[in-house]
């Protein structure tokens, strides 16, 4: 199923918009950030004390170098109409369709599926509820066409040409998640869980490199676990989903012997980042590997690149995307007991930025 002329028509342009900005406009930004009597001391900075006190003030004066540049106010602009845009036009052209899609839906949802658990009873978070995520009205479960809206609109004629967040321009972000996958260390994996799942994306991408694994998606949102068990089923990924919050999960102690967790720690405040971290070590059976991919720490990052991704926390509702990228979630793992744990970017541009470890085979 495809959009409409006019939905294609709007989100070509939006994404048009967004690489325009993310390309001229954000490399005469950087030429300027570069020209100011400030940032060669900013650079020697962000090498020399990675503390967490360090890092507001810090970046309270990188954001005030960078403001100073015409292009790079324009990028920042054109970037906040993107992120509100997006789902604008993707729920009218995906609204236009529903009659088809509808359908679907009623067809998925009729058929009783073991692959399945939601818990209406589930307490959601503090530092997750009320949020509207990414500017999505109403939040991940806010309009019930989301996963069309993303699949149709947004993933093809948007997310696909890169130049958001830390995506640069052009980079294809399924291969970047092809990428990620690869980075776990053995060739084979008999339960892979995955936390913060939203719906299928990593999942179906494991399947591909690990046939033969069960795969588990857990998630606070019921309506992505239920676009994501729509995917699998027509995929034949056969994956399986539990509504549950990443903290407290259904597995047992030393049930999987691996997770990967894709694009979740960014949304989580330092303390859930640890919580989740402590979980994962304890469902994983000794031996077993955990991997991480997120937005690279402030510290791997030239000071422009920084300002870029703090501006995510207060203008493309990220709330805790500052506090993720001075978080040390090596230093975590560390803490939680992972072995032989280490961090790298995957490309020259720190992102996807990799965090892994390995729980000991000796307790």
């Amino acid at each position: 199923m495809n959009l409409d002329q006019q939905g294609r028509a709007g989100m070509q342009f939006l994404g048009s918009l967004q690489v325009y900005s993310s390309s001229a406009l954000q490399q005469q930004a950087s030429e300027d950030f570069a020209r100011q009597p400030e940032a060669q001391s900013l650079a020697q900075e962000f090498k020399q004390d990675t503390s967490r006190a360090a890092w507001q003030a810090r970046l309270d004066r990188v954001r005030e170098v960078a403001e100073r540049s015409k292009a790079y106010r324009f990028n920042r602009f054109f970037q906040r109409c993107v992120a509100e845009e997006i789902w604008v036009k993707a729920a009218a052209a995906v609204e236009r369709k529903r009659a088809q899609l509808e359908p679907i839906f009623a067809a998925a949802k009729s058929q009783p599926s073991d692959k399945l658990k939601l818990n209406p009873s589930l307490q959601i978070p503090d530092f997750y509820r009320g949020v509207e995520w990414h500017l999505q009205p109403g939040g991940l479960d806010g309009h019930d066409l989301f996963g069309p809206m993303f699949a149709l609109g947004i993933l093809p004629h948007v997310f696909s040409r890169g130049g958001f967040a830390a995506v640069a321009v052009n980079d294809n972000i399924l291969e970047q998640r092809r990428e990620v996958i690869k980075q776990f260390r053995k060739p084979s994996y008999r339960r892979i869980y995955e936390p913060g799942c939203g719906g299928a994306g990593t999942l179906g991408i494991c399947r591909e490199r690990f046939p033969d694994a069960q795969l588990i998606g857990g998630d606070l949102s019921a309506r992505a676990l239920r676009d994501g068990l729509g995917m699998s089923e027509r995929m034949g990924w056969n994956i399986h989903f539990r509504q549950e919050d990443a903290r407290h999960v259904a597995e047992p102690d030393n049930s999987v012997d691996g997770v990967i967790s894709y694009a979740v720690h960014h949304e989580l405040p330092e303390s859930a980042a640890r919580e989740v971290i402590n979980e994962m070590y304890r469902i994983l059976e000794p031996g077993g590997d955990m991997v991480i991919s997120d937005p690279p720490p402030f510290r791997a990052v030239p000071p422009f690149n920084a300002a870029l991704l703090a501006w995510e926390t207060e203008h493309r509702a990220e709330p805790y995307f500052i506090e993720s990228d001075i978080t040390n979630l090596p230093q975590l793992m560390r803490e939680a007991g992972f072995v032989d744990v280490e961090e790298y970017a995957l490309q020259g541009t720190g992102y996807p930025w990799v965090t892994r470890g390995r729980k000991p085979v000796k307790q």
